[in-house]
């Protein structure tokens, strides 16, 4: 990847809270879309961004992230590139279902537990699999010759993306989390990765709503 600039920034940003959000139910591949604070946290982090523009924004083809990329982007007045690769993890049978009926089926809870990244959700995929597409479409961001790119994805590929890069144990991966327009930044420089920080929400701060990671 000799055409990678020196000192490539990589924006990972989780997209704004949506209506499937705080319900205490599992928000796969369903496709909701941002609610108002939603909304206001996509434009808090577009201002935080745009002095470091213009740059290419990738994003999930999920309507939430879309509609954050889209809100980024426009204060450069960017065009977004919707990739399904970077979308969350499918939960199959259990999409859009409560937290406490999953956590019910003690039998999956067991296999889970043996296996934690490897198990699929009924009807779903594994982390494994969902890691595997992230890290396809992470590789792509990196051959990109922009020395700054912004991608607008989900709590569980932006997790994907970082327990690859520091090599985090599977029993540890459900340990990182990020709340919604959360930015965490990565620095790519002589085929080496480095995460500068991680879920930054300093720009939210003015935002009346409290951080959620639901």
């Amino acid at each position: 990847m000799s055409n990678i600039p020196d000192d490539k920034q990589i924006f990972l940003i989780r997209h704004g809270q949506s209506t499937g959000n705080g319900r205490g139910c599992l928000v796969g591949w369903t496709d909701h879309p941002l609610e108002d604070v939603g909304r206001d946290q996509a434009t808090a982090v577009g201002a935080r961004l745009a002095p470091l523009g213009p740059m290419p924004v990738a994003c999930s083809d999920l309507q939430r992230a879309r509609e954050t990329a889209e809100i980024i982007a426009a204060h450069w007045q960017g065009a977004v590139q919707p990739d399904a690769r970077w979308r969350e993890i499918c939960c199959g049978d259990y999409e859009d279902r409560p937290w406490a009926e999953f956590s019910a089926n003690t039998a999956l809870a067991s296999l889970f537990d043996v296996d934690p990244l490897g198990t699929c959700v009924p009807g779903g995929e594994s982390v494994l699999t969902m890691q595997a597409r992230v890290l396809a479409a992470f590789t792509d961001v990196l051959a990109n010759p922009a020395p700054r790119v912004a991608i607008v994805a989900h709590d569980g590929p932006i997790r994907a993306v970082l327990a690859h890069c520091l090599q985090i144990p599977a029993s540890r991966f459900w340990a990182i989390t990020t709340h919604h327009g959360g930015i965490t930044t990565l620095r790519y420089a002589q085929e080496w990765v480095s995460v500068l920080c991680v879920n930054d929400t300093s720009h939210l701060a003015e935002l009346s709503a409290p951080l959620s990671t639901g």
